[in-house]
């Protein structure tokens, strides 16, 4: 496959899959699927997320505290990502991180304080910053706002209507879309994705969530991201080969993983 046809992965969880990373991996790229990002979600997986980066060509990880894992946080696990990230090398980004008021896992003064823990060390790092947003669209914008990140922020997996997205877009940040977007049921996404500048948009899958339409409530893989990208040139009238260059060029700069063909084997 030529590499222009590529589509990056931006957010995964291999640890989640439950299958040999490795092989999920070589069946993305043959799919059309390269580089993936594989996300800590707590300090086990984030270990597992910067080991697997390190040892699987074409992974790179990003290590955090998801906000429905703060309230079963180890003591000191923001120094402890501190170390994992500053000593792997293939760790590109900090998160996830952010606030989700509907699965209610953790109290909301936890959520926002080890938020805003990540965002300082994305700060201190000069790592981009990966976010969760569930039903929290006004604490997300005001916790940023107090912590004044100066790296790349992208809104994983965007939930958010044309107000929150055009205020997300006047601070800078990118945006993400997975599986959602491909629903036959997500009119409004998919409005909410043609407003987005094509230079900030980014496509996922949240593997082993989110599996995209025709294979919705089923275990989702990363070869899929390729369907979210189809779904997102359709929208913005370009070819899936000029929507995946496009999404390689951003995913470049945002994670500094570099261009595929300095990466591909």
């Amino acid at each position: 496959m030529n590499f222009l046809s590529f589509v990056p992965d931006t957010h995964a969880h291999l640890d989640l899959i439950g299958e040999d990373p490795v092989s999920v991996t070589e069946r993305a790229r043959a799919g059309g699927v390269y580089p993936i990002i594989t996300i800590g979600i707590d300090l086990d997986s984030s270990r597992l997320a910067a080991g697997f980066a390190e040892k699987i060509p074409g992974v790179f990880a990003s290590v955090g505290i998801h906000p429905n894992s703060t309230a079963k946080a180890e003591p000191g696990v923001m120094d402890i990502l501190k170390e994992i990230s500053s000593r792997a090398k293939n760790v590109v980004a900090i998160g996830e991180t952010g606030l989700d008021y509907y699965r209610k896992a953790a109290e909301q003064n936890i959520q926002k304080s080890f938020f805003s823990a990540h965002i300082r060390l994305a700060k201190d790092l000069g790592k981009p910053l990966i976010i969760h947003d569930r039903e929290a669209h006004s604490d997300i914008l005001c916790v940023l706002d107090e912590e004044r990140p100066d790296v790349p922020v992208v809104l994983h997996c965007f939930s958010g209507d044309r107000e929150f997205l055009d205020q997300c877009l006047r601070r800078g940040y990118y945006i993400s879309f997975a599986g959602p977007l491909t629903f036959p049921n997500a009119q409004r996404t998919r409005e909410v994705a043609a407003r987005v500048p094509l230079d900030f948009v980014l496509v996922e899958t949240d593997a082993p969530f989110l599996s995209p339409h025709p294979f919705r409530g089923k275990k989702n893989y990363p070869e899929r991201a390729r369907l979210v990208a189809e779904v997102l040139s359709d929208i913005h009238g370009i070819s899936l080969d000029e929507i995946s260059m496009i999404l390689q060029k951003n995913t470049a700069a945002i994670f500094s993983v570099g261009r595929l063909n300095d990466a591909l084997p």
